[in-house]
């Protein structure tokens, strides 16, 4: 009888182990995300992505760089906790149904300092035309020019008409990214590194 409870304790061990071991990974390292909507086109189609996002590098001191595709927190206005993190684990996710509608995958276009213009349907950079082959096609209206605080980036959709961004929500904190998409690994045919 001893020998049964030592085999069923030492088994619920194991799983407690390899279920908090994957927690850990899941909010602190790497996740996987859908992509689904119409603001990354072509980028990203509709027809549904499955993304693998590397969660530590922005929280290690280490800078978005220009192009990067990121997920952040579209809301700008509140600090982000450890509770955050927690509930948009996919696995806490499932559990609790949380859509996670406020993380919203964009490139990055502007850093600390820059001044981000709008001429002509084309995005200027420190006075430079941004060249964005990545771009479906020329923005229909203007947005306001913009200067980046320290700290803060600017991220747009690559469906810049189609996109909910920094042209509506302003610069998101460093501290809003949850992480950088790494590698598109479905649909099969189209998998790559970003």
């Amino acid at each position: 009888m001893n020998k049964s409870k030592d085999v069923v304790f030492s088994w619920l061990k194991q799983i407690i182990l390899v279920i908090l071991l994957t927690l850990f990974i899941s909010i602190f390292i790497i996740q996987t995300y859908d992509i689904s909507d119409v603001s990354m086109e072509p980028t990203f189609d509709q027809q549904g992505n499955r993304v693998l996002v590397f969660l530590t590098p922005y929280h290690f001191g280490i800078k978005p760089g220009y192009g990067e595709i990121v997920i952040i927190d579209s809301r700008v206005d509140r600090k982000r906790i450890l509770w955050d993190k927690l509930i948009e684990s996919p696995l806490v996710a499932l559990i609790v149904r949380d859509r996670n509608v406020h993380m919203w995958v964009k490139r990055v276009i502007g850093l600390p300092g820059d001044i981000l213009e709008y001429k002509d349907g084309r995005v200027y950079r420190n006075g430079q035309e941004l060249t964005e082959p990545y771009v479906m096609d020329k923005m229909k209206t203007a947005f306001e020019t913009a200067v980046i605080p320290e700290g803060f980036i600017y991220v747009m959709g690559d469906n810049r008409n189609r996109s909910s961004d920094s042209r509506i929500i302003g610069p998101v904190p460093i501290s809003n990214i949850q992480g950088r998409v790494v590698l598109r690994f479905y649909p099969f045919n189209k998998m790559s590194t970003y």
